[in-house]
């Protein structure tokens, strides 16, 4: 039995559609993945503390260059 070309072109406009919806919850999933991977690091461990440092200590590495 001979498709005709409407019904060939149906069944790839299908395939193409299943395959978007596929990669669509792929890359949600992906997604999701990686928020839930950066939530998981410290705020401490990209941007760690800086110890206060007094007037003096500033004008000292200003000078003195450490």
């Amino acid at each position: 039995m001979m498709m005709s070309k409407t019904d060939r072109s149906q069944q790839a406009l299908n395939w193409l559609n299943s395959e978007k919806k596929k990669d669509n919850l792929e890359i949600k999933l992906t997604k999701e993945k990686i928020v839930s991977e950066i939530k998981k690091i410290k705020k401490e461990t990209i941007f760690p503390k800086t110890k206060k440092l007094t007037l003096w200590q500033k004008v000292k590495i200003l000078l003195l260059g450490n």
